[in-house]
């Protein structure tokens, strides 16, 4: 049967503005993934405990600066985050047991003979993707790498006690990486690194007296100049105060362990709301803009058959087609809203994840003292409250 050229026309404005808008994306299909865990990698050898290198966690980016108006991300969430994936990757670096002390801590300030930092790229549920990057105390960068995961909706089935954390296998990977580099590290190496940790610590407290030991070359890695004599009377000094931010440190563990723990539950709550929201939001959001352009396109086919009628019937069929296109117009732009519904349903359930941490007391020798406010500005306290006692200590004959 051949078609007319009026009736050819409405239908390529109706093909043209889909192609033009969806850029020929076909439909939504869940994605299932497995859940097999990985294998988490452990050390080819016992390391000596001397050469058991610290490491630390500075709480992730929360990565806000890298969103948009068309990201629908919660900041009270992206904080809860930062600290709860930071806790989750120093668990199971624990269990590869190829490291000494893992801290999770405020910032990078805490000297340690490790550093993995972070940033949060994307994280709703569905889809994890983060930026990490490794540096030891010298300042030599180990490696920066990009870690993405997709999960599938039995991650969150409740039926499926056994199941762990959905995204542990992006844990994984990036212990496993780590264990992989710190391989190839000699033991003289790994000592070499505790020293300069040790050294850096005592030039903080006391930079007059260990400004030479350490020297840095034009990339601005470190390295020792020479080392103290191990009877330094300084040096037990410093020592000592290492050992009292040690102490501080493991409380603000504490704290990342509790905060992750109370979390934990709503956590995932959120997660599994988050994952169906992100789930129906895309596919209601590309029913929808199918409706709307098939709206469209009715609606212009309609008026085209409208300008080209030649007897009443042809006007009349015009009529019906245009007002065809506006109900699946509206059927399109309600499908919108209802995904917009869906993700401020998710906001709501973000916004009871805020952190919180409590005062921190503090009793010393002859007074007690009180820390406020953030992890950072806590920190931030204690460490002007360990150079005070430093010096007071250093004053005493």
């Amino acid at each position: 049967m051949r078609v007319s050229s009026s009736i050819q026309t409405p239908v390529k404005i109706m093909v043209l503005a889909l192609l033009v808008v969806t850029g020929g994306v076909s439909a939504a299909v869940d994605k299932v993934t497995s859940s097999t865990m990985l294998p988490l990698d452990t050390p080819s050898r016992a390391y000596p405990v001397e050469t058991l290198l610290d490491v630390g966690i500075p709480t992730l980016n929360d990565g806000l600066y890298l969103t948009d108006d068309n990201d629908t991300v919660f900041p009270e969430v992206r904080y809860a985050e930062a600290i709860y994936f930071s806790n989750q990757l120093g668990k199971v670096l624990e269990k590869s047991g190829a490291w000494g002390a893992i801290r999770v801590t405020p910032n990078s300030d805490v000297i340690m003979d490790l550093y993995v930092t972070g940033t949060i790229y994307q994280s709703d549920g569905e889809t994890m993707d983060l930026e990490i990057v490794a540096t030891d105390s010298s300042g030599k960068q180990w490696f920066s790498k990009r870690y993405k995961q997709t999960t599938g909706k039995y991650a969150y089935d409740r039926r499926l006690k056994s199941l762990g954390d959905p995204f542990e296998n992006l844990f994984i990977r990036i212990a496993n990486d780590l264990l992989r580099y710190r391989e190839q590290i000699s033991d003289q190496q790994a000592t070499e690194l505790r020293t300069i940790s040790e050294l850096r610590f005592a030039k903080k407290f006391s930079p007059e007296a260990f400004d030479n030991y350490i020297k840095e070359d034009r990339k601005g890695i470190l390295s020792i100049a020479r080392l103290p004599a191990e009877n330094d009377s300084i040096l037990q000094r410093v020592r000592k105060i290492r050992e009292r931010d040690y102490l501080y440190i493991d409380t603000m563990q504490d704290y990342y362990d509790g905060f992750s723990q109370q979390m934990h539950l709503a956590y995932q709550d959120f997660r599994r709301a988050s994952y169906d929201s992100v789930v129906r939001a895309r596919q209601l959001n590309q029913q929808g803009t199918k409706q709307i352009i098939g709206g469209i396109g009715a609606i212009l086919a309609g008026i085209y058959g409208r300008t080209q009628a030649r007897s009443s019937i042809a006007d009349d069929a015009g009529i019906a087609t245009a007002a065809v296109g506006g109900f699946v117009l509206k059927a399109g732009l309600d499908k919108k809203q209802k995904a917009a519904e869906m993700n401020e349903t998710v906001a709501e359930m973000g916004s009871s994840l805020e952190a919180e941490i409590a005062p921190q007391v503090i009793e010393l020798e002859d007074r007690t003292v009180t820390l406020t406010g953030t992890v950072q500005t806590q920190y931030q306290q204690w460490q002007e409250l360990l150079g005070k006692i430093y010096q007071q200590e250093r004053a005493i004959p």
